[in-house]
């Protein structure tokens, strides 16, 4: 079979970008993953979340004003849910910095009941997918070039099916990209407002008696 010498180029080139799409693919070897870990330059991508409960003697008031503390911190409301007179849901978005500021500033609305809150550590998924996507919008760019100068039809179509192929890679990555980021800068941020219980008389003397009954098992 006799190829033209800009046909057999075009043939190489693509040879040589597939190669190099499959290099970019592979894993990091274990000694990488350790130099990367241990590298005391590494900005470590973190994300975090908190979940805050407070009983509060008007959620429908104090809703407002944790969305306000929320919005003053850079963040914002994602969603919202309300039970009729008993309590208000929110789940915020924050920046990462600000999450535990916010979540003392909401607390003082009311009485804090429980809190948490966690951390992943994606420092590795986040450099992997941020070099893979690098070295596709590189590649992409060189199948551009190459188009450009192919004047075989058959060389133009195997070029547009790997830049076809290429730029659908590209935006899957994308949008794994932009989400990875988004939650190392955005803490998801769960707050449950809660409506202080008040007893009535025959609820002081049901805790009374409880409480009495309490003491002749254990006093302390």
């Amino acid at each position: 079979m006799r190829f033209s010498g800009a046909h057999f180029w075009v043939t190489v080139t693509l040879a040589l970008i597939a190669m190099a799409i499959g290099c970019a693919s592979v894993n990091k070897s274990p000694q990488e993953a350790s130099l990367v870990q241990g590298s005391a330059s590494v900005d470590r991508k973190m994300v975090r979340s908190g979940d805050l409960v407070v009983t509060v003697d008007s959620p429908e008031e104090a809703s407002p004003e944790a969305e306000r503390l929320v919005k003053e911190a850079g963040g914002f409301v994602e969603r919202s849910s309300e039970t009729k007179e008993s309590s208000v849901w929110l789940y915020c978005r924050v920046p990462a910095p600000q999450l535990d500021a916010v979540m003392d500033a909401v607390a003082k609305l009311g009485e804090e009941e429980r809190r948490s809150v966690s951390a992943a550590d994606v420092t590795e998924q986040y450099a992997d997918l941020e070099t893979r996507l690098r070295n596709n919008i590189a590649l992409r760019g060189r199948l551009q070039e190459l188009l450009g100068r192919a004047s075989k039809v058959e060389d133009i179509l195997a070029i547009e099916r790997e830049l076809n192929r290429i730029q659908s890679e590209i935006e899957t990555m994308q949008a794994q990209f932009d989400r990875l980021k988004s939650e190392v800068e955005l803490s998801a941020l769960s707050i449950d407002l809660e409506r202080k219980q008040i007893l009535g008389p025959l609820g002081y003397v049901s805790y009374g008696i409880w409480w009495a009954l309490s003491k002749l098992f254990v006093i302390r």
